[in-house]
Formats: structure tokens, sequence, C-alpha cells
């Protein structure tokens, strides 16, 4: 290689809901992380590859910072934090009408002991004007010294280039990872139960139970150019279970009709999609279902 080579780790850090996984996947190109209006709804780190002419950087996408309860949620917020030590920068990702509240001021608290460039990211310029980004831009820019302040759309894709550019701008010397074909390091299953999960908030809106797993049991290539994949909704109440399958088992159909439509359209291949709803209680809690989560 001729050029200097660019090479290196950026994790994108802020409050759930902030815009996260739609950033991700605008930097991308391509829906590796599934997105929903839901708070925690990205429960482990997701990593996405970018490759340009001469760099490469590695994304990652965190579960959004919050106060942790139980086992699964400590294991969440332990994602986001171990993302800073491998980052060699760090995105911390607000709105223009940021809050700076209790836990947002812990996370800023984390991020003074870390060594890696900052920026702050602000987003959804579609929906705040400008003006109110300068003045959250004002206001924040001394809490952590950052190296760049970009307002971002990562729903319209505005200032996205910008963003990248910069980032490659601020990445040390180094080679490439991975294979510039390769996009993701999310396991193919992992993947696979994230765009089921991600139907099963979009399908049961406010009635949706939190407690809820997909695990993706089989995944086969047919003779014809087909997968046939076999996948399960495991919730932890009886009662749940009637809700993922509605009226005469409409609400699942309709899960699994959106799940591998949107499966079908990243893979580009025709898809058969089996879904079972199971019960296993406090599954959450139990190491087997936080190991197929991505999350020990």
């Amino acid at each position: 290689m001729s050029e200097i080579y660019k090479a290196g780790f950026v994790s994108i850090l802020g409050r759930p809901n902030v815009g996260k996984s739609t950033l991700i996947n605008s930097l991308i190109g391509e829906k590796i992380a599934i997105v929903s209006n839901k708070p925690q709804t990205t429960r482990t780190n997701i990593q996405g590859i970018k490759t340009g002419e001469n760099y490469q950087i590695v994304f990652i996408d965190t579960p959004g910072y919050h106060k942790a309860k139980d086992t699964l949620n400590r294991l969440m917020v332990q994602q986001a934090a171990d993302s800073i030590d491998m980052a060699d920068i760090i995105f911390l990702m607000v709105q223009a009408d940021e809050h700076m509240g209790p836990e947002f001021r812990n996370l800023v608290k984390i991020l003074e002991e870390s060594k890696a460039t900052k920026f702050l990211v602000i987003n959804k310029l579609d929906i705040f004007k400008k003006e109110k980004a300068f003045l959250l831009a004002e206001k924040m820019f001394p809490v952590l010294n950052f190296t760049e302040v970009v307002p971002i759309s990562a729903r319209t894709g505005k200032n996205i280039d910008l963003l990248v550019e910069l980032a490659v701008k601020h990445l040390p010397e180094g080679m490439p990872m991975f294979d510039s074909e390769e996009i993701t390091t999310v396991p193919e299953k992992m993947l696979i139960a994230e765009y089921i999960r991600e139907q099963v908030f979009e399908q049961l809106q406010d009635e949706l139970p939190y407690r809820i797993v997909v695990e993706t049991e089989s995944v086969e290539d047919t003779e014809d150019g087909r997968m046939e994949i076999s996948a399960s909704i495991i919730v932890d109440r009886e009662s749940h279970k009637g809700m993922v399958i509605g009226k005469q088992g409409a609400r699942l159909k309709e899960i699994g009709t959106k799940a591998r439509m949107n499966l079908e359209k990243f893979f580009g291949v025709k898809i058969h999609l089996a879904l079972w709803v199971k019960i296993r209680n406090d599954w959450a809690d139990k190491n087997e279902f936080l190991r197929i989560q991505g999350l020990r």
C-alpha cells in the first residue's frame, strides 16, 4: 500500500434511544443492528465494518447506558463499558435536547478516564433546529474536551460522510483487520435472531413483555438456493406466550412474515422461516441464554 493506511475501533456510546443503532446502519450502509423506539433494544455490542480505499473502521454499537437493576441489564451496561477499553475513537452520541441527568453524568465520568479521541455527535438534526444543536455543543464542549463536534441526522444520512471523514483523520495507522467484503462480526444465528426480535418489538408495541429472547435453532442452505431457518421466541410466562401468538396465531404469523421479508432482503435469497413460542422461566438469569445473546 503506497498511501498511509488507517485502521481502528470507534465506540458509539450514549443513552438508550438516542439513535446509535440507526447510526451504525447508516455508516455501514446495511441493516446490521435492529432499531426500535423501545429502551434497551440493543443488548450486546454490535460491530460493523466499513472499509475504504485507505482505511478500515470497526464501529461498535453499544447498549444504551442506563441504571442496571438485574443480571441482564448489568451485563448490557458492562458491554458498553468494555467497548471503551478497545476504542481508538469514542462517539458520545446525544440529541439536541439532551438532559444531563445522573446516568449521563456517570457515563461522562467513565469517559474522562479514557485516552481515546472523543467526538460529540449531536443526532436528530431532522427534528431539531441547528441553533439548538449549536447551543448544546457550546454547553457540552468543555465537559470532555471533545476533539470534534459533529451534528448529524442518522435517519436521513445528513453529515454521515463528514463523520466518517473526520474519524479516518483521527484513526491510528494500521493494517486492515477484516476482509474488505465483511460488514459485521455478528454471527449469522445471532443476526437472524435480532431480525426476529425486532419484529416482536414492532408487532407487540406497548404490550411487549420486556423479558423476551429469540434463539435461532437451525439454519440450513437447501440445494435450490433457499435458506431453511428454525427459531424460537422465548418468554417466561404463559400469558406472554399468548400475547406473542395472538388471536388464532395472527400476531406470530405477522412477526414471521415481516422478519422473513427483511432477512430475504439482507441475505439476498428466498427463506423459509419456522417460528415457535416457548416458555422458559427466569431465562435472563441463566448462563445459557446469556451466552446465546453474546453477553457471556
